[in-house]
């Protein structure tokens, strides 16, 4: 028998491939899944014996898509094709492997699905493409990882009717990243799953306890949704009425619960669903276990407890820090660092007679959460030594920052380097990985003991502003520091000069500017000036490019490993026409103008004595902000970056993965373990990749517990607004007026520097935040619009630096806006007005 109906299938797994045993179980449990059947595991190797097919062979999909279907098949195929178009306009085709949902690994997205499938020539042929995927090189690595051979592999394939969704998505009916068992999370979007499947759109999120009560909901932006078209499948554009309105109403929710907790009751497991609503009918379109929730429910080891978030520690106040942290970190960073980031600034904190005390952190959906740790000793006298500390420290902030960097951090450095340099035995990994986090310990301390000085100098220097110049935005108190050389600044302006250089040899010019992304290094090496100038590239790499493109995580290449990122940036120099000296020079202008207006503006000549030297020592202590993190936010990640990978590649060789930039999805502790009895964890940095996608898509809670007006009032000074602003409209977003200046255009919300080429001169940047190492967009924005930030984060210092509006802490301009949005970017007020959506 080649094909049987759910109705009438046997649940074999080896005969028929997960996918469909899950489908017929469904079905006959009673459950609204479209009808449908499948072909079997058998039908493929009858097809393969009378084509004389070598399955090891290197061409093999393509032999297959080309090879005939044996008669007694293709009469049978075709026989129940025709049965099933009487029943729907139009069929779903979708492989289904023996290894493809499985409990012990999900194989979701890595074989086959194809949607409208209307003739019966299409279908054949569909049927062949899901045949053939089972010998896609991504199946076959997958497929390795849990031990599944390529003659094992159980190639069935599903065909079912095609809802014609009004609404599609996906549930987890637990929690796939907190493991959170009485959440209940729904993904959904208008039109055929597979723009969330796939997630070419943001959808709406709902968050349930299965009690019924909505936890949350998020609406997303749901740019597009896919249709039948008259032949195989169209993207359109949804209306404005679409994305500005949930996809679900509450009724449909309550639907879709119940529906999840029935087949969870079934499966005895977590389940992840895809669904689709046609004409107010829901229909269960595919069911696989959820994996990650499954190896999570046991206890979460002792080694990682001291750093990661647990269901009691939700009673407590913590606070999401994404505005320090606004992306998803990696396993070994989470464990290499958030102890040692601690117990740094804690021991700082305690130095300094820091009045709020320290802030301890653990990881939650793979984003960090703080709780204030205040000191025993009381606040009053805490204040009174530590103002004493701090008046003693001002004058000489910064000469003191370069002093901790010359005696203390850079010594670890240049052993860092050494011990990257030479050879790695498992013996040495173990040793290097418990000394990391020695340096990591130490190296925050000096991180606190240089920025909580700062920070308390530009307090008071607020403090002063606001009773002398009460009338004046305090944005103007920062506007007022531009126009000072530092790392950022500097590292920019050596580009720039290096870009005049092009611009000036013909040779030089058109070897860049021709260049595809990737290409530049490999075209200036082919004559001598080329080769001349890739060695003052090299020379500048060295001193400026010990930077991951991802900030804050050992995640992203350094410039130091492919000076690509900095010929790309040389290359922007010249397109954009940027000067950087006259911008420069004009940064300073205003800023002496501004000052010039406070002076003038305070009456009384021994208050503006006392004024003026407050503001100078704020003025010297200005380039903390930037350099402090050149040197060791920046610097020390890449440092430890490169001594890792060199871990990663013994790991490569022992067979533990499959590639070096894979050990970011692994806990050290398991490091350490798998060091002394190496064994494949492919698998388990697939799971970890997928977690971490994940992760990057869900949105987490701002918030665990209830905080009191004090942990509020920390947090809101410190980190920022826990919500979006209250006076938010459907066209207005409000924050913080971080740059002064007005400008109307378009947004391009821009997640990495792997988006570079996506933005052009005059866009709006729309960004969670910046880092110094987007060079390339701040000399094209026309304006910043940033979730998080405040006046001294990176994106607003840089605003200012380049004279463009800033508008930061939306808390939700990544959410609200997708490209193309017309904007008015009001840096006076702080204010968002979208135009057109």
């Amino acid at each position: 028998m080649y094909t049987e109906r759910f109705t009438q299938a046997t649940e074999s797994r080896e005969a028929i491939g997960a996918k469909a045993e899950n489908l017929i179980k469904m079905k006959k449990l009673g459950l609204p899944v479209p009808d449908g059947f499948v072909i079997s595991r058998h039908s493929f190797l009858h097809f393969v014996k009378v084509n004389e097919l070598d399955l090891q062979s290197g061409t093999i999909q393509t032999e297959i898509t080309q090879a005939s279907i044996p008669e007694d098949l293709l009469t049978n195929l075709t026989s129940a094709f025709l049965e099933m178009r009487e029943k729907y306009t139009a069929l779903a085709v979708r492989s289904s492997s023996g290894a493809e949902d499985l409990e012990q690994a999900s194989f979701a997205g890595q074989y086959e699905t194809y949607l409208n499938v209307r003739t019966e020539e299409e279908f054949l042929s569909r049927v062949k493409e899901c045949w053939a995927s089972c010998f896609e090189a991504r199946v076959l690595q997958y497929s390795k990882t849990i031990e599944e051979q390529v003659d094992a592999l159980n190639m069935g394939v599903v065909v079912q009717g095609l809802i014609h969704s009004d609404v599609s998505g996906v549930i987890f009916s637990q929690d796939p990243v907190t493991c959170n068992s009485d959440h209940i999370l729904i993904n959904a979007s208008y039109g055929l799953g597979e723009a969330v499947v796939s997630g070419i759109v943001t959808p709406d999120a709902f968050v349930v306890k299965r009690d019924g009560r909505k936890i949350e909901k998020i609406i997303g932006s749901k740019e597009l949704k896919i249709i039948a078209g008259a032949a195989g499948t169209e993207e359109l554009e949804t209306t404005k009425a679409e994305r500005d309105a949930y996809c679900l109403d509450e009724a449909m929710i309550s639907r879709l619960l119940e529906l999840t907790l029935e087949v969870e009751r079934h499966y005895q497991h977590p389940v992840d669903l895809e669904f689709g609503i046609q004409d107010q009918e829901i229909y269960l379109l595919q069911a696989r276990p959820i994996t990650t929730v499954i190896q999570a429910e046991e206890s979460i080891p002792d080694a990682r407890k001291e750093f990661m978030l647990e269901r009691a520690d939700e009673e407590e106040f913590w606070f999401l820090m994404d505005s320090r942290f606004p992306d998803p970190i990696s396993p070994l960073f989470a464990s290499i660092v958030t102890q040692p980031f601690y117990q740094g600034m804690a021991k700082a904190s305690e130095e300094l007679k820091e009045p709020m005390g320290s802030t301890q952190m653990k990881v939650h959906n793979g984003y960090y959460y703080g709780k204030q740790i205040r000191f025993k000793t009381e606040p009053e006298q805490l204040f009174k030594e530590n103002e004493k500390l701090m008046a003693e420290l001002y004058p000489e902030l910064t000469n003191r920052m370069y002093d901790i960097v010359h005696d203390h951090l850079m010594p670890i450095y240049r052993h860092l380097d050494e011990e990257t340099s030479k050879p790695f035995t498992a013996a040495k990994a173990k040793r290097g990985l418990e000394e990391l986090a020695g340096f990591f310990k130490e190296v925050y301390y000096w991180h606190f003991i240089i920025v909580l000085p700062h920070a308390s100098m530009n307090m008071k220097m607020e403090k002063m502003f606001q009773r002398l110049l009460g009338s004046e935005p305090s944005r103007d108190l920062y506007q007022s520091m531009a126009g000072i050389m530092n790392k950022s600044l500097e590292s920019d302006r050596l580009l720039w000069q290096l870009s005049m250089k092009a611009r000036k040899e013909p040779q030089l010019l058109h070897a860049i500017m021709n260049s595809d992304e990737g290409n530049v290094s490999q075209a200036l090496s082919t004559f001598g000036k080329g080769k001349d100038f890739l060695d003052r590239v090299e020379k500048f790499v060295h001193e400026y490019g010990y930077r991951c493109l991802k900030s804050h995580d050992f995640m992203g290449e350094t410039w130091v490993e492919n000076n690509g990122h900095v010929l790309e940036i040389i290359k922007n120099f010249i397109k954009n026409g940027y000067d950087f000296d006259k911008e420069f020079e004009a940064a300073v202008m205003a800023r002496n103008r501004i000052h010039q207006n406070f002076l003038t503006s305070i009456e009384d000549p021994s208050e503006r004595e006392v004024f003026e030297k407050c503001y100078q020592m704020t003025l010297d202590a200005a380039v903390i902000t930037d350099d402090h993190h050149f040197y060791i936010d920046a610097m020390f990640d890449a440092k430890a970056r490169l001594y890792l990978l060199k871990v990663g590649e013994l790991l490569v060789q022992q067979g533990v993965l499959d590639d070096a930039e894979d050990i970011w999805f692994l806990y050290k502790d398991e490091i350490i373990s798998i060091l002394d009895a190496p064994r494949s964890l492919m698998d388990t940095v697939l799971e970890r990749k997928r977690q971490y996608d994940l992760q990057g898509k869900i949105k987490t809670p701002a918030y665990f517990g209830k905080p009191t007006e004090e942990e509020q009032a920390f947090v809101e000074m410190v980190f920022g607004s826990l919500a979006e602003d209250k006076e938010n409209t459907a066209n207005t977003m409000k924050g913080i007026s971080a740059s002064a200046g007005v400008c109307e255009g378009k947004v391009k919300v821009i997640s990495g520097m792997h988006e570079a080429s996506k933005f052009k001169k005059g866009d709006i940047l729309v960004c969670k935040s910046t880092t110094p190492v987007w060079t390339s967009f701040f000399q094209d924005a026309i304006a910043i619009i940033a979730d998080t930030g405040g006046m001294l984060s990176h994106s607003a210092i840089i605003a200012r630096e380049y004279r463009i509006p800033a508008v930061l802490g939306t808390k939700i301009g990544t959410e609200r806006l997708k490209d193309g949005d017309q904007v008015i970017v009001d840096g006076n007020t702080g204010t968002v007005t979208i135009i057109d959506a």
